[in-house]
């Protein structure tokens, strides 16, 4: 079966594909597309060849030129996925990291049961304000987006609120790395350790910790959410994958399962938090 990255590949592909065909059967060379559309005379070879993700606005002017406007609802549909299925953070975060936050919310209010894998960060859902803030400004400083962390880290907070409920069922599992990689000052970090040791006692919420061993199934590269059976939202460097696909769904939850296969619960999860915790307090 082929990764989601393969499948967002190959999609993008066919699209550029399809543009160079058109442009081809219009009988107009790259460069006098280009200069018609008012375009740097580049972009139509970076279309072409799946170096640009075309806009709508694009698609619409390249199928003008080309006197192809009947492919042209077909085309922007093919644009329209590919955004749905990845998108840039570049795009996401023009204003800021604050809308994205907010952006989430309604996702998690419709969602029944979340599975969540993390290697080296806690998950937004279980962090106190202060980790939320240290972590959301590492995000910011390293992006270079705009700063609006006050309005990033009250979103984050509203999100928590879905977990208010015990209608929800939440499963959560970090990298024990993720207890020992400090987003905030000492005593932050061992004020989230108390907090993950308490909610290891809510009865609505798995939470354990994943142990490296030698015949752990799989260490995915990627961090992964899980929302119900209908998608997986996986975040990369360059941007954030939304997984639909039934089959890609089924795989990220064979993940999680080999992954819970080797976390440690309850009491043995509380001795790591208090071994990070006391780490982390001698630091103060």
């Amino acid at each position: 079966m082929s990764s989601p990255q393969q499948r967002l590949d190959e999609a993008r592909g066919i699209l550029a594909a399809r543009l160079r065909e058109i442009r081809s059967a219009a009988g107009i060379t790259g460069r006098d597309l280009a200069q018609q559309a008012g375009w740097h005379f580049s972009k139509v070879s970076k279309l072409e060849n799946n170096k640009q993700l075309p806009t709508e606005t694009d698609v619409r002017e390249w199928c003008r030129i080309c006197d192809a406007e009947p492919q042209t609802t077909d085309l922007v549909a093919s644009v329209r996925n590919v955004n749905a299925f990845y998108t840039q953070w570049r795009r996401l975060e023009e204003t800021g990291i604050g809308q994205v936050q907010r952006s989430f919310l309604p996702l998690y209010e419709r969602t029944n049961q979340f599975r969540v894998f993390q290697h080296s960060a806690i998950p937004g859902l279980v962090q106190t304000t202060a980790y939320a803030r240290g972590h959301l400004s590492k995000v910011v400083g390293f992006r270079g987006i705009p700063d609006d962390v006050d309005t990033a880290v009250e979103a984050r907070m509203k999100q928590q609120e879905v977990m208010a409920t015990g209608a929800r069922r939440f499963a959560f599992l970090i990298g024990e790395q993720a207890l020992r990689t400090p987003y905030c000052a000492p005593a932050d970090m061992a004020e989230q350790m108390d907090k993950l040791t308490e909610l290891t006692r809510r009865a609505n919420v798995s939470l354990g910790v994943v142990i490296w061993q030698p015949d752990t199934g799989i260490w995915p590269p990627e961090n992964f959410w899980i929302y119900d059976t209908e998608q997986v939202r996986v975040d990369t460097v360059p941007g954030q994958v939304r997984v639909k696909a039934p089959g890609d769904v089924a795989l990220y939850e064979k993940a999680f399962q080999a992954l819970s296969e080797s976390a440690v619960y309850g009491d043995e999860a509380r001795a790591l938090f208090a071994s990070a915790r006391q780490e982390w307090a001698g630091q103060i």
